[in-house]
């Protein structure tokens, strides 16, 4: 372990943290909304954190590309952290349609000598390493290009919410707000052991509060939106419905894609009925919020979720988290059986 290269990612991310127009690097977000998703990334990253992220047995790669995607700007910040802290040259493929943070990573990084460099090119050079996060199709496609490299490969996912009745609705607003309901780790539904009506009334005053504080960006209300308010209509209860809305709906109506401050809120008798609705999804979702106790919650563990926390966490997974149930680090690693007797 280098603290040398450590000290020198730390201070990386603390000069990203104080770039002085956040919104340049947020692709879309509203400026109270981007000021708050930078400093919760860069945030993550502390030293103890580091250091543990980096305790994996084996050799790190010399050489690694981050392809980024479209979604949550801040995805690919806690990779290059830490490929670059294991003394790895990152190539960073970021989005052509939003290179402002790669571009930003790339600039910080480089100016405390670290080698990170950012492009939009779909030529990638060789590596020994690769992560890569998007869609299904780039994902088959990145896996094809590097055959013979380690590899951390992510396609879409989902998260969802599992509460009682009297779950923290401030907390689960956050979940929803933060990066404007996209990326894996936004909730598209919350299931409420019991009377949902309570918390789905909360739930609404925090996305109004919400509303104010952090405005969102670009409105994406298309026909998939006004599709789920008639359904609430129709099928349920609405409560909003313009900038932001909550439906109750029967848990049949759950949705696993996210829309911009949209959720539903779904009424079930167990954890069981839950893991039964979900199964078609196994592996396919990431994390789950929970405030019920761990011995309720065991009956979850079919679905292979990468991540169980607290309401109001699940846009912050701690640096080096499992992703796929393995350590952030170690797929990427070369792992020799190093005998007795070797030096």
């Amino acid at each position: 372990m280098d603290d040398a290269r450590i000290q020198a990612v730390l201070c990386a991310v603390s000069r990203l943290a104080a770039w002085p127009a956040p919104e340049e690097l947020s692709d879309g977000l509203s400026a109270p909304l981007s000021r708050r998703c930078l400093a919760l990334c860069t945030g993550l990253v502390d030293e103890p954190g580091l250091r543990e992220a980096l305790r994996i047995p084996g050799i790190p790669p010399r050489t690694a590309v981050v392809v980024a995607a479209r979604g949550v700007f801040a995805a690919p910040l806690e990779w290059v952290v830490l490929l670059a802290a294991a003394g790895a040259r990152v190539h960073l493929k970021v989005p052509q349609a939003a290179p402002a943070f790669g571009v930003a990573i790339a600039e910080t990084f480089s100016a405390e000598g670290l080698a990170v460099v950012a492009s939009a090119s779909h030529l990638l050079p060789d590596a020994e390493a690769v992560v890569a996060m998007g869609s299904d199709e780039t994902i088959a496609a990145v896996a094809a290009r590097y055959p013979a490299a380690r590899t951390a490969l992510h396609g879409h996912r989902s998260s969802f919410a599992l509460v009682s009745e009297d779950a923290d609705a401030e907390a689960l607003a956050n979940d929803v707000v933060l990066y404007d309901g996209r990326g894996c780790f936004t909730p598209t539904a919350i299931f409420v052991v019991g009377d949902p009506s309570s918390l789905a009334r909360r739930l609404g005053e925090a996305l109004e509060h919400a509303d104010t504080a952090f405005p969102p960006g670009a409105p994406a209300h298309g026909p998939e939106w006004r599709r789920r308010l008639g359904l609430a209509r129709a099928r349920g209860r609405l409560l909003g419905g313009d900038r932001w809305a909550v439906a109750i709906l029967g848990p049949e109506h759950a949705e696993t894609v996210a829309l911009q401050r949209f959720i539903g809120v779904h009424s079930v008798a167990s954890v069981e009925e839950v893991t039964r609705r979900l199964l078609p999804w196994k592996g396919r979702i990431a994390a789950c919020a929970t405030d019920l106790p761990m011995a309720r919650i065991a009956d979850l563990t079919p679905l292979r979720l990468e991540r169980i926390c607290r309401p109001g966490r699940l846009q912050a997974p701690p640096l080096g988290h499992p992703h796929g149930g393995v350590e952030a680090l170690r797929a990427l690693y070369f792992h020799p059986s190093v005998e007795t007797g070797v030096a």
